[in-house]
């Protein structure tokens, strides 16, 4: 029964995901308003319904993921600067989930995966967004962020190549373009290409971090995670 409901899981993603692509490249708002919201609650019962240990920073997460979506409904400014705001908590618990289920933290390795990060994001934030905006200082905080989970990935992918950190990494570099095509789309140039595609980055990027999650498992202790 657990694996028909993971399976039932799987394609419905999967088909949410391809009507969102299909509604956002053909602006269709009624299917976007419906299904755009379900993408992440579909990803939580998945997850609750085929772990066999819940952790609870990772629920956490994919609770502010929600949020960050249902902002993202609207193009106002001030719904764009709470999808940065709770876009920017939901990844400080995907970090602190990779921190408690992931291998320990080399920092020297981290360190040096992380600045180039800091370096791009540094940049697209000077060339794209003014010191005016009112999201400029979201967006720092959240890009410093984004480089230091991109750097997590990328530094436990090299110092340990399995298929845990391989699924880690394909999440943190999908994020990371995720955020670039977010960037330039809502502070430089608007076209209607870059839904469709943000639509599909960000499925395939949670359902990576989910694979992740699911490699992390430990069969021989199905037990809860707690939080601290």
């Amino acid at each position: 029964m657990q694996n028909i409901k993971a399976h039932i899981a799987n394609w419905l993603f999967l088909g949410i995901t391809i009507i969102l692509v299909l509604a956002e490249y053909n602006q269709w708002q009624l299917a976007i308003y419906v299904f755009k919201p379900m993408l992440i609650p579909v990803l939580l019962w998945q997850y609750l319904k085929t772990a066999q240990k819940i952790c609870y920073w990772y629920v956490i997460a994919l609770g502010f993921a929600f949020l960050s979506n249902l902002f993202l409904l609207s193009n106002s400014s001030e719904c764009v600067m709470f999808a940065i705001l709770t876009f920017l908590f939901y990844r400080i618990a995907t970090i602190v989930t990779v921190l408690k289920v992931g291998a320990p933290v080399l920092w020297l390795p981290f360190v040096l995966a992380t600045l180039p990060f800091i370096f791009i994001f540094s940049y697209l934030i000077y060339i794209i967004i003014p010191f005016d905006n009112p999201n400029f200082l979201p967006s720092i905080i959240n890009d410093l962020i984004i480089s230091i989970f991109s750097g997590l990935g990328l530094s436990q992918y090299v110092m340990n190549d399995n298929k845990q950190n391989s699924w880690l990494i394909i999440s943190t570099l999908l994020f990371t373009f995720l955020v670039v095509v977010f960037m330039i789309q809502h502070f430089y140039l608007s076209n209607v290409v870059f839904q469709p595609v943000s639509a599909l980055v960000f499925s395939l990027a949670h359902y990576a971090f989910y694979m992740f999650m699911k490699e992390t498992e430990s069969e021989n202790h199905p037990t809860k995670i707690d939080l601290p």
